[in-house]
């Protein structure tokens, strides 16, 4: 019944589905550099996938110099949300992906803040982003948070699923059903995750097609070989109503990690 609901959340009935071709790379390789210099700026801010992965490398090959301009966006975030809620979410993943233990306290104090709470009434980038500090990073959540926000019991929610997350491969119909689903199951079944990455990916125009790639990769990530192309899917998110595409990322990201913590 979950699947059942979360296919008609995410789009009522299936349509057919235009797959674009296969291109080089998991995202789609494009042949222009970056034209900005200042990476954590392009990171937030750039609409180009190429530039994106350039700066987010860079960043990650020297992270502790910009551990002070994230802590600085992330005290910003909640505000920064109601002005540029693209960039306020880039933030949190960055901070996810870096992983510097100063971050947690800082995103740990928004959680019961107004804009914030509004803004995670589906899947959350703060949950996800402070789930993976605990998982991954040996953070611990303050025994002293209101256990009736909704952030927060998804929080912990989350801290204990994730480290149960099975990476046997399954099926795009484990996730999602409906009428149609058995051509879903012929269509993304097949594809690799690179494929996948790259249909899920903002070089895709339709959404549909994005969101279904997305579905797929959830129940088919068991390696940590294309950890940092599934950020870049959480950084080019979109909105599709019930954010089952963002938790779709989520959980493909938190199956990259569990690989990586176990050397896969």
């Amino acid at each position: 019944m979950a699947s059942l609901a979360r296919f008609l959340a995410f789009f009522g009935v299936i349509s057919l589905l235009f797959i674009p071709p296969f291109m080089d790379g998991a995202l789609g390789r494009s042949q222009s550099a970056p034209t900005q210099t200042d990476s954590y700026n392009v990171l937030l801010h750039s609409q180009s996938l190429a530039e994106q992965r350039v700066a987010l490398n860079h960043i990650l090959k020297d992270s502790k110099q910009y551990v002070q301009r994230i802590q600085q966006s992330l005290r910003d975030y909640p505000g920064l949300l109601r002005v540029d809620p693209v960039a306020a979410r880039r933030v949190v993943y960055i901070s996810a992906l870096v992983h510097d233990p100063s971050f947690p306290p800082i995103l740990v104090k928004s959680l019961g803040l107004p804009d914030v709470l509004d803004d995670c009434i589906y899947a959350c980038p703060v949950v996800f982003a402070l789930t993976i500090q605990a998982c991954f990073n040996g953070w611990s959540p303050p025994q002293d948070l209101d256990p009736e926000l909704t952030t927060v019991y998804d929080l912990r929610t989350e801290i204990q699923r994730v480290p149960l997350i099975s990476l046997k491969v399954g099926s795009i119909t484990d996730v999602i059903q409906g009428p149609g689903t058995d051509k879903l199951r012929e269509e993304f079944d097949q594809k690799s995750e690179e494929q996948l990455i790259q249909m899920a990916g903002p070089m895709t125009q339709s959404k549909e097609t994005r969101g279904y790639a997305a579905f797929r990769l959830e129940t088919l990530v068991t390696g940590s070989r294309n950890r940092i192309e599934l950020y870049l899917l959480a950084l080019n998110d979109f909105e599709d109503g019930a954010g089952e595409y963002k938790g779709a990322v989520y959980q493909s990201i938190y199956r990259a990690e569990l690989a990586r913590s176990r050397g896969q």
